[in-house]
């Protein structure tokens, strides 16, 4: 009889807990990186950068995704790191949309950096202010996913913290979501959409389930379940 081979845990560590659960009083800013992998034309409403939330008394957390290689794959969880330094004014602000940071490029001659607002399409967000909606945040729910399957004929599994979702005042959900990849990136849904099939299977539509959400559709994978946890 083959031996399960232990679980895999990418869990968030409680100092990280304890950032998660401080978004429940609400963001002053939510600051992201403008650049050409902010958008994609395939995945409309979705925003891909690691993020700066500026909390109402000044304390400023970088979200961004934690990758470690494992099962022959890369597997992730979110990240919140407190930030003590960073320039406001090189990054985007979805709390005031004008405000689109700076992108940096080498002169024509190579000798220095230049900057400059983005000017290119979908390089910075375009959408309506979530000042009202994030700057009072009344729930903060934690994702965290089980997953099960079989790799040469054992068992394997982890479980990882892979997003939060933040209850507006007005009740809209919004999404950030660790993903594998350069960058260590995460994706930001302002709408959650058809992502609440993550923790919901009363909201499934086709091609919406879990799987597929997290990333894993190329893979033989025989169980995900997600949990939301209030924190």
């Amino acid at each position: 009889m083959r031996v399960a081979r232990p679980s895999f845990d990418l869990h968030l560590p409680e100092p990280e807990v304890r950032r998660a659960a401080a978004l429940r009083d609400g963001l002053a800013d939510f600051l992201y990186i403008p650049g050409p992998d902010f958008t994609s034309p395939l995945e409309p409403g979705l925003y891909r950068s690691t993020f700066i939330l500026v909390m109402g008394g000044g304390q400023a957390v970088r979200v961004s995704s934690f990758i470690v290689p494992a099962f022959g794959r890369e597997l992730c969880r979110l990240r919140l790191e407190p930030v003590q330094n960073y320039r406001p004014e090189s990054l985007g602000s979805f709390f005031e949309p004008a405000r689109r940071g700076l992108v940096y490029s080498m002169t024509g001659d190579r000798q220095r950096v230049a900057s400059h607002a983005p000017d290119q399409s979908g390089w910075s967000y375009d959408g309506p202010s979530l000042d009202v909606r994030l700057g009072k945040v009344a729930r903060v729910f934690l994702l965290t996913e089980s997953v099960t399957r079989r790799l040469e004929g054992e068992e394997i599994g982890w479980h990882a913290s892979r997003g939060l979702v933040l209850v507006g005042a007005d009740g809209q959900e919004s999404l950030l979501l660790a993903e594998p990849g350069p960058g260590e990136n995460v994706a930001f849904l302002p709408n959650i959409g058809i992502y609440r099939a993550l923790f919901d299977v009363s909201a499934a539509a086709p091609g919406a389930s879990p799987v597929e959400l997290l990333g894993y559709g190329d893979s033989p994978i025989d169980v995900v379940f997600v949990t939301a946890q209030p924190l």
